[in-house]
């Protein structure tokens, strides 16, 4: 009877450290993690960019983004765009005063529009 109690202690102890290190090798995405370098690097993250295109050079300041908000009637929102599960969005308020999620490009600071989630 203690061998069987040994023998299912060990067991459970090699699940979980297994487990543990393959949890640990994946992304918040489920996909393997390459390392701190290959996570943050930009040239990296073009290939999974939805919003890329050749020529672009880099993020364009707040202040188009605002414009382009004002420019479709969106005269309030809530803080600075952020990445949000692969899109780039702003919150914002419509017309009648509901909170919504405006998509913008973050290449070129153009409307793309409201997303529902």
């Amino acid at each position: 009877m203690k061998i069987d109690k040994l023998l299912l202690a060990a067991a459970a102890a090699v699940v979980l450290t297994t487990a543990g290190a393959a949890a640990d090798n994946m992304d918040r995405d489920h996909r393997p993690d390459h390392g701190m370098a290959m996570r943050h690097d930009g040239d990296s993250m073009r290939g999974h960019d939805r919003y890329w295109r050749q020529g672009y050079h880099g993020y364009v300041g707040r202040d188009v983004f605002y414009r382009s908000l004002r420019a479709h009637h969106f005269t309030r929102w809530a803080g600075d765009p952020y990445w949000y599960q692969g899109r780039y969005v702003i919150r914002s308020y419509d017309r009648a005063g509901r909170v919504v999620f405006v998509e913008l490009n973050p290449y070129t600071g153009a409307f793309v529009g409201v997303v529902r989630f």
